[in-house]
């Protein structure tokens, strides 16, 4: 298990105790050790969890400054799936141990309608967010400001996607981390907005929760983004 130079020192002073990841399965389990300067860290658990726990306070929590911080070194490979490590640090000599738990996966979605379903879930994980019916597709709003579209078979091109407002940084960041599903649309491209496409194989929630949830801070009052962050 290998973490970023900056936040070594963290670890080894047991001030850094959790790390997220993106991976396509889990890469370390739940007691084993693994080496870093001093001693070595011991997993304690290692559990899935949905993207939008990612929040400001658990980015901190892992040494970094924000969930974009956390982001741009937390993805590794193909993965999609987000995993909370917890851990310790054990100096040379030492053996400890902490309780661990059990892991479970999460179903994931398919059909446009299921893939419909999950994109409502996560809107309305968002404080006063709301998706909007306009015919097959949906606007994805707060309090009457849009931030992203769901389309589904949009001008017939027989597709299903997510556009969504983004800044220049977290274009680059989801062409990165999803470049599978990254595009940029035609109608809004010119607008800072980025496509994602959620009909192929594999699915990357992560990237699809974190456009949303971006979006979603772009637009939302700064009232409700605080809510966002508790």
């Amino acid at each position: 298990m290998q973490f970023t130079k900056r936040l070594r020192e963290g670890v080894r002073r047991g001030d850094i105790t959790c790390s997220v990841r993106i991976w396509m399965s889990p890469r370390v389990k739940r007691g084993g050790r693994y080496p870093i300067e001093g001693g070595s860290v011991e997993v304690d658990s290692i559990d899935p969890i949905e993207f939008s726990a990612i929040t400001p306070a658990l980015a901190r929590e892992s040494g970094f400054k924000s969930v974009v911080d956390l982001l741009k070194v937390a993805k590794h490979g193909s993965g999609s799936n987000v995993y909370l490590v917890r851990f310790h640090f054990v100096p040379i000599g030492e053996h400890n141990s902490r309780p661990r738990k059990h892991a479970v996966r999460a179903p994931k979605a398919t059909s446009s309608a299921r893939l419909r379903e999950r994109i409502v879930r996560i809107v309305e994980q968002l404080p006063e967010a709301t998706a909007i019916a306009r015919g097959a597709h949906l606007s994805l709003e707060v309090r009457k400001k849009r931030f992203g579209w769901f389309l589904d078979d949009h001008h017939g091109d027989g597709r299903v996607a997510l556009n969504s407002k983004a800044s220049a940084d977290m274009h680059d960041i989801l062409e990165q981390i999803a470049p599978a599903q990254f595009h940029v649309p035609k109608y809004l491209g010119n607008k800072g907005w980025i496509g994602l496409w959620l009909d192929i194989k594999k699915i990357d929630w992560s990237a699809v929760e974190l456009a949303l949830r971006e979006a979603y801070k772009s637009v939302a009052p700064k009232t409700l983004i605080q809510r966002l962050q508790t």
